[in-house]
């Protein structure tokens, strides 16, 4: 604060720190501040410490209304700041009780004296509280120096309002009653109905009068509504009930930096000076508990909407690597990261590896790509998120294959017969006759099963520190889990207390999921000898730009995915070579610009029976599914091919007279530009 705009404590009016001065004080200063144009001064301290006491709020407005963070002068020292050479202090009350002995009749079980031989009443020696206040001081932070302190709202509650679908969003949220917006005759900008429950407000508003009148009639619906006045044994005039919700309102705004230029607060000197102080107290009181609690529920229900949105966002822009962070342990930290400096929070599990911190997403791709050489059961799954399509089978499946040590968790599909059982314990499952059926559960987690884990161990995981990538409810009565160790497959349903097992559970579930053996157990995956994939810029001609020879086919997969589509060559592309000895041996494309040649590639009979090629065609179309799942239909068409290609060659014979030359042989993963 500089020199100029530097301002002062003000003396309270009646000089001295004990309690009857400040308090005579504080009679003088509600006098005043009903009848001059302090009011609203009044309402934006208010606003600032609506966690404060009336007497403590009105005294930092008569001392300093400007102040905004106030504390004591060890306080700010152990914040790193220092109080000011010269600076006068605010007075505020604080609660000072003490202790003291006092006689205290003995009572029996019945609360009735218990009589001495002397024929009077026992008593004994205790310990009381006194309430008691006393004067103490304190300082504003701009009286103050040193290490910065954040006291504005944060960047993220202060995006929200400024947005003015996410401010309604709230301010409905924490509404008691239905806000609908509707035409209105009169000059009301809108009213609470205290029959029909519902607050309306007039259409063609403002979005800042929009946001004012919600405000101002959630505090009548709040504080005026008949029934809770009526429960409460309260009565108040229709001025009285004005001043508290345009002053609730008031201060709200003020809070979050909402225009309050066209309030205004006329009526207050008339309506104070009917009314003695204890009832003007009171309703200053009630105006500043209403408006706290607004402006907190309000911070709350914006950050919420706010980070939603937020994460909405960010998935939309980097959706595969925020699931691979889940996946590794990790969630973006909303409130610490900013543009240059990501920081990535740790799930339960993870607590003692600490947050990680990033400059880039590109950093924390290679990040990922690390954890997955690291080659741990987290490397697996860092791996299913950003390459879906290397995998032929889900982490259940794998389990009930025997692909190690796993467990999966289910939970009741709501959308099925189970949902009757939902939270019911085992005891009222027999009660009732419910068979318990795997084809009313879904899985919603799978994972390796650690040395040693138990089932008390798993249930503690997915209540207490659940996994970054576990999206489901924690795991509640009901739940089912299956465990597969060196081949023993065992389920157990979710217990009031402990676990029941679920003897046909498992097997159900293999059936649902109709595991079988690989076609003639053919490795597919590294059997280059029969067929091998590529990927290349050019779907017609595979030598121009950016070719990539002799891959397996989930290689092939990741080849394609880096290639810029906009490239000036044609139609990036995934084929395969067929190299069976057979009449349809050579290169084909399998998939262009992310669309399979299915229906091309099964009306020729030499692809159509050959199950190497119908075993990638399977995996390419589950690729598909799960990297691209809003692609539109496929291009099965062999007359839709051509033309691609006939554009392809037109487009690249006139503007880059590029010489076809045979495709030369390339060793496996070596590129050719």
């Amino acid at each position: 604060m500089t020199e100029q705009n530097k301002t002062t404590t003000i003396p309270l009016p009646v000089p001295g720190k004990d309690m009857d001065s400040i308090m005579q004080s504080l009679e003088s200063g509600v006098e005043e501040l009903f009848t001059s144009n302090r009011y609203q001064e009044f309402l934006k301290t208010m606003a600032k410490f609506h966690n404060y006491s009336f007497n403590n709020t009105m005294l930092i407005a008569m001392q300093r209304p400007d102040a905004t963070l106030v504390t004591s002068y060890k306080n700010w020292q152990s914040m790193g700041r220092q109080v000011m050479k010269g600076e006068k202090g605010i007075t505020i009350i604080a609660p000072a009780p003490y202790k003291k002995m006092k006689e205290k009749e003995v009572l029996d079980e019945n609360q009735r004296p218990i009589m001495g031989s002397d024929g009077k009443p026992k008593t004994e020696q205790v310990e009381v509280t006194v309430p008691h206040f006393k004067a103490v001081t304190v300082f504003d932070i701009a009286q103050t120096s040193g290490e910065p302190i954040q006291t504005l709202a944060p960047e993220l509650l202060t995006a929200a309002v400024q947005d003015f679908d996410s401010f309604m969003q709230a301010i409905q949220k924490i509404s008691p009653v239905p806000i609908r917006f509707d035409e209105i005759d009169d000059n009301a900008n809108g009213y609470y109905h205290n029959a029909d429950k519902e607050i309306v407000i007039k259409k063609g508003l403002s979005e800042s009068q929009t946001l004012k009148t919600a405000i101002h009639e959630t505090v009548h619906a709040k504080l005026h509504d008949r029934e809770i006045m009526e429960s409460l044994g309260v009565e108040k005039d229709r001025l009285t009930k004005e001043v508290e919700a345009e002053s609730v309102a008031y201060c709200v705004c003020s809070s979050f930096g909402l225009d309050t230029s066209d309030y205004s607060f006329p009526y207050i000197a008339g309506w104070s000076s009917s009314r003695e102080m204890k009832e003007m107290k009171a309703s200053m009181d009630v105006i500043r508990k209403t408006a706290g609690e607004m402006i907190d529920q309000l911070t709350e229900e914006l950050e919420i909407i706010l980070e939603e949105k937020q994460k909405t966002e960010l998935h939309d822009k980097y959706g595969i690597l925020v699931d691979a962070l889940e996946a590794a342990g990790y969630r973006y930290d909303y409130r610490e990261s900013e543009p240059g400096h990501i920081v990535l929070a740790p799930d339960g599990t993870h607590e003692i590896a600490g947050y990680l911190q990033f400059e880039s997403w590109g950093d924390i791709k290679d990040w990922l790509e690390d954890t997955i050489a690291e080659g741990t059961d987290i490397s697996e799954r860092v791996d299913r998120a950003l390459y879906p399509f290397k995998f032929d089978y889900t982490l259940e499946e794998e389990m009930f294959r025997g692909n190690g040590d796993r467990y999966a968790i289910y939970h009741v599909d709501e959308d099925t017969p189970g949902k009757q059982h939902l939270f019911m314990n085992m005891a009222m499952v027999k009660e009732d006759g419910i068979t318990i059926d795997a084809a009313n559960y879904k899985c919603v987690y799978s994972g390796r099963l650690h040395e040693n884990e138990k089932l008390d161990d798993l249930y503690a995981v997915f209540n207490d520190n659940p996994p970054a990538d576990y999206k489901a409810h924690s795991m509640s009565v009901s739940d089912v889990i299956i465990t597969n160790r060196g081949g023993d497959m065992q389920a157990y349903y979710v217990d009031r207390f402990g676990f029941a097992e679920l003897p046909d559970f498992a097997v159900q579930r293999e059936k649902i999921l109709d595991i079988v053996p690989e076609i003639e157990n053919v490795d597919y995956e590294n059997d280059l000898t029969c067929i091998s994939f590529y990927a290349a810029e050019c779907a017609e001609f595979p030598v121009m730009g950016e070719v990539h020879y002799d891959l397996t086919l989930p290689e092939a997969l990741e080849a394609y995915e880096k290639i810029p589509s906009e490239r000036m060559h044609g139609l990036k592309c995934v084929g395969f070579d067929l190299k069976d000895g057979s009449d349809y041996e050579g290169m084909q494309s399998l998939m262009i610009e992310g669309k399979i040649q299915k229906e091309f590639l099964n009306s020729i009979p030499g692809f159509r029976e050959n199950s190497y090629v119908q075993n990638a065609i399977s995996r390419v179309e589950k690729y598909l599914e799960e990297r691209h799942p809003n692609v539109e239909n496929p291009l099965e068409s062999n007359k839709k091919v051509d033309n691609e290609k006939n554009i392809s060659k037109e487009k690249n014979e006139k503007e880059l007279n590029i010489q076809m030359k045979p495709i030369p042989k390339k060793k496996r993963g070596e590129m050719s530009l």
